[in-house]
């Protein structure tokens, strides 16, 4: 008898088993493999996108739907560079190393039965098509770790190209914010996978009422408790980064309509280029192409993002810079915090994405835990 029960058990058991499968199986929409403790890490370069699509839809309006998504020129740079790094690969070309990328995104149009288009279907279960044939608000799904660790892959379908396309219109800024914010997470946990300087942050806490996290490898280039500016400094031979913090008193709700006054009144008295040798320099915001400036939701505060050029006064330095200016009513100030580069004739979107995640790291005293 006992023989036999576990014989049961075991038998239903496994039943049970091979039933989940079926189900997880039928639900989904890619054929990943699951378990990404054995799968390999992902591979390729920061914001780098490998996009799966028939050719003949990479040729038409839908191709051009999704280039405008996800290459269009970063705003505030000095040479043109795109949102991400989109690679074209035929479906029939996807596979072997192609398919451990960190970003990849696969297009399936229903009603194509082109030899590509039926290749990118095969990437999606007969339950998960029907599903698509039937509910047409459905245009995207995601996966993680689908054939590589730490992998994003995004599916966009439709039932034709028509309504797909529209579909990403309507959502261009969602779509580019799905992946933008994927980049940030991956960046934050390679800029904080080392040591991070918690002497600094605490410093700034008991000095100055808010902290930051710094990266190690950072340094403090000027910082007195009785100041109200603070200068952070990550020098480098090819790359040199900087964040500084300014703030103020908050009297008017009118400061938001002057952001690029600020900054230059934060910079002419305490950034330069060299101030043993050249007393006269300091920076500015470049006039010529004017930042781009919009309102965005800053750590659930309020705040104006600032994308743009600095450069020095006698036109020996310049370079990008992102900014927000916001205001903290717990302590009643404004605060205007700022990253920017230095690095001539460098590719420089991935240099304001690392230093966009570090701002976001901004907390005053108020926001932090107890």
């Amino acid at each position: 008898m006992k023989a036999f029960d576990y014989a049961s058990k075991f038998f239903f058991m496994f039943t049970a088993i091979i039933l989940i499968a079926v189900i997880m199986t039928a639900c989904g929409i890619g054929n990943g493999k699951g378990n990404k403790h054995l799968l390999p890490s992902a591979s390729g370069e920061a914001g780098e996108i490998i996009l799966v699509m028939d050719s003949l839809h990479w040729k038409s309006e839908l191709g051009e739907q999704i280039k405008k998504t996800f290459r269009p020129m970063v705003v505030g740079l000095p040479r043109p560079e795109p949102l991400f790094t989109l690679r074209y690969i035929k479906p029939q070309d996807f596979k072997s190393i192609l398919k451990n990328a960190r970003n990849i995104i696969v297009v399936a149009v229903l009603d194509n039965n082109s030899p590509g288009s039926k290749r990118a279907k095969r990437f999606f279960t007969p339950n998960s098509l029907k599903i698509i044939q039937e509910d047409t608000s459905r245009y995207q799904l995601s996966h993680q770790n689908e054939w590589a660790k730490g992998q994003e892959v995004l599916y966009l379908f439709g039932k034709n190209e028509a309504v797909l396309a529209n579909k990403i219109i309507a959502n261009r800024e969602k779509l580019q914010m799905h992946f933008n914010n994927i980049e940030q997470k991956r960046v934050m946990a390679s800029l904080y996978k080392a040591k991070e300087l918690k002497k600094v942050g605490k410093l700034l806490l008991r000095n100055h009422q808010f902290t930051i996290r710094i990266p190690f490898g950072w340094r403090i280039d000027f910082e007195d408790k009785d100041s109200n500016f603070i200068w952070l400094r990550n020098p480098g031979l090819v790359i040199d980064k900087n964040i500084f913090i300014y703030y103020k008193d908050y009297t008017s709700e009118n400061i938001f309509k002057y952001p690029v006054s600020i900054r230059n009144e934060a910079t002419r008295k305490y950034v330069y280029d060299d101030k043993e040798q050249n007393d006269t320099s300091y920076v500015v915001v470049e006039t010529l192409l004017p930042p781009v400036i919009r309102q965005v939701n800053f750590n659930k505060k309020y705040a104006v993002e600032l994308r743009g050029l600095w450069k020095t006064n006698n036109l020996s330095m310049g370079g990008p810079f992102i900014s927000y200016l916001f205001v903290d009513e717990q302590l009643g100030r404004a605060y205007y915090i700022d990253g920017f580069v230095y690095s001539p004739s460098k590719d420089q979107r991935e240099s304001i994405r690392e230093l966009e995640t570090i701002l976001l790291t901004f907390r005053t005293e108020g926001e932090i835990a107890p």
